[in-house]
């Protein structure tokens, strides 16, 4: 699906290489998961949880540019926005209609 739309998506995590290679595997999941060590990424982008090891979930839409277009955090780990969302947010990165958010 999002192949089809020409977006790319690659998801950071905390976890160890082997936790999200079984996750990848139960979930069917084809795209990257990086590991975050040391919460660098988490911190860069504001989503590190504080007092702990572990980001709040969010999900960021950056353009070609390297520029952040779309920002959702979460409040919980089922607190995301659909796929149909995060489409329409790439299409509109892709496009150039999309507002800067940092």
């Amino acid at each position: 699906m999002f192949d089809r739309a020409g977006v790319r998506v690659v998801a950071i995590s905390v976890d160890e290489v082997e936790d999200s290679v079984a996750l990848a595997g139960k979930l069917s999941i084809n795209y990257p998961l990086l590991k975050d060590e040391g919460l660098k990424v988490a911190i860069a982008y504001g989503v590190a949880m504080q007092g702990e090891e572990i980001a709040v979930p969010a999900v960021f839409v950056v353009n070609a540019q390297k520029k952040i277009v779309y920002t959702h955090v979460g409040e919980s780990v089922m607190d995301r926005p659909s796929v149909e969302t995060i489409l329409e947010e790439a299409k509109k990165a892709k496009d150039g209609s999309a507002p800067l958010t940092k």
